[in-house]
């Protein structure tokens, strides 16, 4: 499977037991495919665009963990999303069957 980005971190809500507050679980994942895409679309009789972004993650980078709608995304290392130019996921397909070769998820975000 085709990859050009070595690494990606998904930043995933969870509410804290203790303090009842939002917490950001960190999750990286290697040797992945990244593709920065320009979409248009037609709205009330003009043209908007927006910045989606399509990313492949081959199954043997994934670990216990699967992204989610409304999870941020971020290319590299990152410790915090906060700096970051962050991407938010907006749909997740599993393409974890067929040849063990071409096995992985794509993660649709903007």
């Amino acid at each position: 499977m085709f990859t050009n980005t070595k690494v990606i971190t998904v930043f995933h809500k969870i509410v804290d037991s203790e303090k009842r507050l939002p917490k950001w679980e960190k999750h990286l994942f290697y040797d992945v495919y990244w593709e920065n895409c320009l979409a248009q679309s037609e709205e009330n009789k003009g043209m908007s665009e927006s910045n989606l972004i399509l990313c492949i993650i081959p199954e043997k980078s994934l670990k216990n963990f699967i992204p989610q709608k409304d999870d941020f995304i971020v290319m590299g290392n990152v410790e915090s999303y906060e700096n970051a130019e962050k991407f938010t996921v907006m749909d997740v397909k599993n393409f974890r069957y067929g040849s063990k070769k071409v096995r992985h998820i794509e993660v649709t975000a903007k």
